[in-house]
């Protein structure tokens, strides 16, 4: 059975694409790899809180909407 991908991972997905950042430049401006960025699109982890700021911050979102 495929697993569903939770809330955040789509989240994250989607604003990365509606503002047209690649993974690598994702990671770069929050300073984290490129591989956790995709772990975190693919539901395999989750960004701690404090990347969780930074992802809202740069996606100029609130903290709640991930």
């Amino acid at each position: 059975m495929k697993m569903q991908k939770s809330n955040i991972a789509y989240n994250l997905t989607t604003l990365r694409q509606l503002n047209k950042f690649s993974q690598e430049e994702v990671a770069e401006r929050i300073g984290v790899s490129r591989q956790a960025v995709a772990k975190w699109e693919t539901g395999q982890s989750v960004p701690d809180i404090l990347n969780c700021d930074a992802l809202a911050k740069l996606y100029d979102v609130e903290l709640d909407d991930l």
